[in-house]
């Protein structure tokens, strides 16, 4: 093996830990073997390395890839049991275990509920069957839809409902090919829902909260609240609320369509970019601090604390805590004064989020998010280095494309997988685009920040409205410009 490869196997030791932990992710799902076969094989592994330990330097050198393998084996492992964990239907207390039609639910709403065309939607946490006079704590999650009525007015997080009406198995459209919204749900924990009319559910009085998730959706709605008093036009409000806080329940679908087929919906959703430019303003803001000896500890602790804030306020996404785990590791090196392997950084925020829920490794966004990185990584300097420009400006808009161009390197078959299609236009669209929304997400936060005056704000929503309807207009002409030239090669 040649020793570059040998240093980059060594330098990355979250690498070696992450790929065979997510081989036994895969294994577990896809074959579900017995839980005392994977016990059995942590056992084994442990009694082999304990061993390994007792050798002579000799033997150890000698069956070093003895004890490699066993290390692999209990990786392998624990992925297994990860996955076994987080499957609602191997929990002794998953609801559906107990479950008969005529079972009364007590559940909990997890969230606000919101407004679809006729009715409205909510995740909510099964808390109690009630059968026969008994009552038996219970886990799960189920969604529920309710018939718009002016009484649900009272209805949000925290709020508690009893109800006695059948629960339907989420299923899938059952169109060859389509998306597996049952795999999806079932990954989120949720495995039925139910149509709930007036007169059918009772709300009880009280709220199960949790103080932290309530602070979260009362921020939100701050957010969102400061956004619609001073962005009055439906189409650029919609996407402001996507592109800062990631709420896309009023987001125009054409416009969406619009985005996909450009190749830039990713700026819709909230990914690395959007951290990377917070992460850029707190470094600015909390810079100061640095000048201070006794102050200087602070300033990191503080871009942390921020990071993780606006990545919570934005729905805990994937994609979003993988670039909070990475720019954390950075903040943390650099307080170190380490430089750490990016790949390696990489492979830590992956085996972390695998950790916390081992289905995001059939997440389509965290599946892309990863390539992008990656991707740019490997690729962006090579690209750039194509071609060299002396005109700074010229240089700057080059160095754009030369990043969009790497990402799409290893997005792409990702990309003709999942959605078997790919937009050849992304180009002329991320080259003013991605600069744009980086201009309206910061404008966005000033927004928020200086919201107290009125003046100010109001001034703040006029040019974010004009910035988001010029960036919604070029991407609708490059999708008019495709579909011409899709027209005229025919």
């Amino acid at each position: 093996m040649p020793a570059p490869v040998i240093y980059f196997w060594k330098s990355t030791p979250f690498l070696r830990l992450l790929l065979p932990f997510a081989t036994g992710i895969i294994i577990q799902w896809y074959v579900h073997p017995s839980l005392i076969i994977w016990l059995y094989l942590i056992l084994i592994s442990a009694i082999v390395i304990i061993t390994f330990f007792f050798l002579s330097f000799f033997n150890k050198f000698k069956l070093s890839f003895v004890n490699g393998t066993a290390i692999n084996f209990i990786f392998i492992s624990l992925g297994a049991l990860f996955v076994f964990h987080k499957d609602v239907r191997t929990n002794p207390n998953w609801f559906s275990h107990f479950y008969t039609d005529s079972t009364v639910l007590r559940v909990t709403l997890n969230e606000p509920p919101t407004e679809k065309a006729k009715s409205l939607k909510a995740e909510a946490s099964v808390d109690y069957l009630i059968q026969n006079d008994s009552i038996t704590p219970t886990e799960g999650k189920i969604i529920i839809y309710l018939q718009k009525d002016s009484s649900l007015q009272q209805l949000t997080y925290g709020s508690q409902i009893i109800f006695k009406k059948p629960l339907q198995e989420i299923k899938n459209s059952g169109n060859p090919g389509g998306f597996d919204y049952k795999k999806y749900s079932l990954f989120h924990g949720i495995t039925h829902q139910v149509y709930l009319k007036p007169g059918e559910f009772e709300i009880i009085k009280g709220k199960n909260e949790n103080w932290l998730y309530k602070f979260l959706f009362i921020a939100r709605e701050r957010v969102l609240s400061i956004l619609q008093q001073n962005i009055k036009s439906e189409k650029e409000l919609g996407l402001a609320e996507a592109l800062l806080i990631g709420y896309k329940d009023d987001l125009d679908q054409t416009l969406v369509q619009s985005y996909t087929n450009t190749g830039v919906v990713h700026i819709i959703a909230i990914s690395g970019l959007h951290l990377g430019l917070i992460y850029w303003l707190l470094v600015a803001l909390f810079k100061p601090l640095k000048k201070n000896k006794k102050l200087k500890w602070l300033s990191p602790l503080l871009i942390i604390a921020g990071l993780w804030l606006f990545s919570l306020l934005a729905g805990g996404q994937p994609s979003v805590l993988r670039s909070a785990v990475m720019f954390s590791g950075i903040v943390i090196g650099e307080m170190l004064s380490k430089r750490s392997n990016i790949y390696n950084t990489l492979a830590f925020s992956a085996f972390i989020l695998l950790c916390i829920n081992p289905f995001w490794l059939w997440d389509v966004g965290f599946q892309l998010s990863y390539a992008a990185v990656l991707s740019i990584i490997v690729f962006m300097r090579p690209v750039y280095n194509c071609f060299y420009f002396k005109n700074k400006i010229v240089d700057f808009i080059w160095k754009l494309n030369a990043v969009t161009i790497a990402a799409q390197i290893l997005t792409l078959p990702i990309s003709i997988y999942h959605f078997h299609q790919f937009p050849i236009w992304f180009m002329l669209t991320n080259i003013v685009a991605v600069p744009l929304s980086s201009l309206i997400l910061i404008g966005e936060i000033i927004l928020c920040v200086l919201s107290f005056i009125p003046v100010v704000a109001v001034f703040i929503g006029k040019i974010l409205t004009w910035l988001i309807w010029l960036m919604n207009s070029y991407v609708q002409r490059i999708e008019v410009l495709r579909f011409l030239c899709g027209m005229a090669c025919r």
